[in-house]
């Protein structure tokens, strides 16, 4: 059976040049924005200090421990899903670039 830490999926909200990524397990859903700019798309992110507050705020305090889980989860998947040239990760977010 799966767990919720097995289950996941990442689903890309487009509007535009910006819009949402959501990344969901089967008991929490965690949003970011993101901005598509020429050459990569660049995924906000809350950095370590305001990455608990989020959780809460986001109903999704299971998460509140797992913020590098979760990045690396969506930087993976959208690698999957954009075919990137490479995919960075920092303290605020994830930069996919073509």
């Amino acid at each position: 059976m799966a767990t919720p830490l097995t289950t996941y999926t990442v689903e890309m909200e487009q509007t535009g040049l910006s819009g949402w990524i959501s990344y969901r397990e089967p008991l929490l859903t965690l949003r970011f924005a993101y901005e598509r700019m020429l050459t990569s798309i660049y995924i906000f992110v809350p950095g370590d200090e305001q990455w608990s507050a989020y959780c809460r705020s986001s109903r999704a305090q299971t998460a509140a421990l797992r913020r590098s889980e979760i990045i690396h989860r969506i930087a993976a998947e959208l690698r999957n899903q954009q075919a990137p040239s490479m995919v960075q990760i920092n303290d605020f977010g994830i930069e996919v670039m073509f």
